[in-house]
Order: C-alpha cells, then sequence, then structure tokens
C-alpha cells in the first residue's frame, strides 16, 4: 500500500484509486446486491475519475435519478444512477414499505463493498430525486471533490454509467426535495340568481368545484419531524450481536474443555441466526453473508416485541392472599376505604 494511502483520512479527488481498488474487490458482491433490489443482473466495473467538474458532472445525471447517499466523518458519499440509463424501475419514485427496505439495504451494502475501507459508511439513505443536479446543488459538494464512473453491464447489453461522487457536507440536503407549492384555497364562490337545494345560488353549479381539499390532508411524519431530544436518542449507540447457537453446560464439563474438544448443540449449522440488541433482547433472524473479507448478516425477518402485562390485584382493607405465583408489584399502595352502597 502506498504511503499516501496508509494515513487517508479525508474525503477528497485524491482517493479515486481507492474507490477503484474497493470497486475491483467488491463488484460481484455489489452486483448480486443491485439484482436482488431490482431483479436485473449486470456486472460492475470501475471507469473514469479524478476531480469534480460540476458543469461536466451535472450534463452526465441531469434529470431524474436515484440516490444512495453514504454518511462518513459529518460527510457523504453519494451513489447516483440517472434514469436515463433504465436501470431505475418506476416503483422507486414511490415505493412503499418494502421498496423503501430494499433501497436502503442496497445502499448499504453498497457502501460496505463499493467504498474503501477508509472511509465505511456510519449511516445510509436512499431515495429518488426528480431533479439530480438540484440534489448535488444542495448537498454544497466540497470544492476538492472526487467522482468514479462506473460501468453496470446486463448480459449482452452496452455499459451503462452511474456515478459515485464524494464529499459532499451536507449530504442529508441532498435527498430533500422541496415539496411542490399548493395554491390556496380560494372562498366560496357567490352566485347570483335563484338559489338551488343546497342553499346557493344559481341552480346546478357547484361552488365547491375548483377547490383542492387534498391541501387539507395531514402530511406524513418523518423523522426528521420529531424534536431534537428525539433525534438525539436515536443515535445512541447499542452492541448487535449475531447469535449462532447457545446452550447451559455444567461447569464441570466446561472445566474439562481443552483443545479439540467439540461441544454438540441442539440446532442445524444451517438455521438462521439469531440478531441481539443490547445483549438481551432478539429482534431479527438474519442468515449469515460474506461482504468482501468480512462477515455480516442479512435479515430474514423483523421479530415483534413480546408483549407483557401485569395482573393487577385491588383488595380490600385488611385482604391478604398468600399467592405464591402471583408478580409482586413495588410501590402499590392499599386501598383505605370503599364506599358503602
Amino acid at each position: 500500500m502506498p504511503a499516501d494511502r496508509a494515513d487517508m483520512s479525508e474525503l477528497n479527488s485524491a482517493a479515486v484509486d481507492a474507490f477503484k481498488e474497493a470497486v475491483q474487490n467488491g463488484a460481484e458482491e455489489a452486483a448480486s446486491s443491485f439484482e436482488r433490489a431490482f431483479g436485473v443482473a449486470v456486472k460492475i466495473q470501475s471507469a473514469d475519475g479524478g476531480a469534480v467538474q460540476i458543469e461536466t458532472l451535472n450534463q452526465k445525471v441531469a434529470g431524474q435519478g436515484l440516490a444512495m447517499v453514504l454518511f462518513f466523518g459529518g460527510q457523504g458519499i453519494v451513489f447516483l444512477i440517472p434514469s436515463l440509463t433504465g436501470l431505475v424501475p418506476d416503483w422507486c419514485e414511490h415505493p412503499d414499505a418494502t421498496q423503501k427496505s430494499k433501497l436502503a439495504t442496497l445502499a448499504q451494502e453498497w457502501g460496505m463493498n463499493l467504498v474503501p475501507e477508509d472511509f465505511f459508511p456510519e449511516d445510509f439513505q436512499a431515495a429518488f430525486l426528480h431533479d439530480v443536479p438540484q440534489g448535488l446543488i444542495r448537498g454544497q459538494i466540497a470544492l476538492d471533490a472526487g467522482y468514479l464512473e462506473l460501468h453496470l453491464t446486463k448480459e449482452g447489453g452496452v455499459p451503462l454509467s452511474v456515478y459515485a461522487v464524494w464529499a459532499f457536507d451536507e449530504p442529508a440536503a441532498v435527498l430533500k426535495e422541496p415539496e411542490p407549492v399548493r395554491e390556496s384555497i380560494a372562498p366560496p364562490p357567490t352566485f347570483g340568481g335563484e338559489p338551488d337545494l343546497h342553499g346557493f345560488g344559481t341552480a346546478g353549479l357547484d361552488p365547491f368545484a375548483n377547490h383542492d381539499f387534498n391541501a387539507l390532508a395531514p402530511k406524513h411524519r418523518t423523522l426528521e419531524d420529531m424534536p431534537g431530544y428525539g433525534r438525539s436518542a436515536l443515535k445512541v449507540q447499542v452492541p448487535v450481536a449475531a447469535v449462532l447457537v447457545k446452550a447451559r453446560k455444567p461447569i464441570k464439563m466446561i472445566l474439562e474443555l481443552g483443545v479439540g474438544s467439540v461441544i454438540q448443540f441442539d440446532k442445524n449449522c444451517d438455521e438462521l441466526l439469531e440478531v441481539e440488541v443490547g445483549q438481551t433482547v432478539t429482534v431479527a433472524t438474519a442468515e449469515a453473508v460474506k461482504v468482501g473479507d468480512k462477515f455480516g448478516f442479512r435479515i430474514n425477518s423483523i421479530l415483534l416485541p413480546e408483549e407483557r402485562f401485569r395482573k393487577v390485584e385491588v383488595r380490600r382493607e385488611g385482604e391478604y392472599r398468600a399467592d405464591g405465583d402471583l408478580p409482586q408489584i413495588i410501590g402499590k399502595a392499599p386501598i383505605r376505604h370503599f364506599p358503602q352502597h
């Protein structure tokens, strides 16, 4: 590894070679994740790269497209797939919950496979942009930004260009497209002439025909709408573990373990892993996957938290019930008086 690569810590145009090396090593896994998300088999190769010329880049990514934003150290790396390539499915513009999960997974897996280890992403987001160049402007691309052109090739097809661009000083803003301006609702018009059955003038005319009542519908809330203290809580890091199997063994057996000892478990080797958060709560099941030269897991299903209820009894003053299996309710105050009827 060259000396300038060993201590690389900044996202700039000098990182092009590092990105090319990452693409070379992770192209196969990234292509597999693309096929899982969109159902299209492609091959991925790196092409040209260097310092960003914003005017030239805007021409290459003009129009609509899919943007995947990876966050690293307060800056961002963005993968851009223009719609003109034909690689972006129509559902990306208005994805449902399952499709949003597919896009997020694709962004995560491209971040793990196509980004150098020096810039391993801390978070990731993906969304459809109606104006990709405007997204680049909102993201405040850095002065010494770099890019790498990637060629995605379908079987028997021509190479289609997508782009990795870095770094952005406001990466989250790339995906925040402005909401369309809605016309204000005009007051109900007044009509002359004879009133109709509803009390309005000029029978046969609907005074609310031109009203946009959809503008009054409540807006969909997102994580960005949470108060500051709520968003801060979401940044708290908790340990995540993939558990293959657990067992309880006598201490005597554990003390007898040595090199070459075999411990048998009541679980098949092809069963799913359990994903634990906070060392106690199982939140999902997953399967093991290889991510480059590292180990990871792919979520298969999310488990709903177990609902737990505690039985609360109301007793009269002086009443006692020796029921050993009832949970003790800490802080329960006795009722001193019942009204007599």
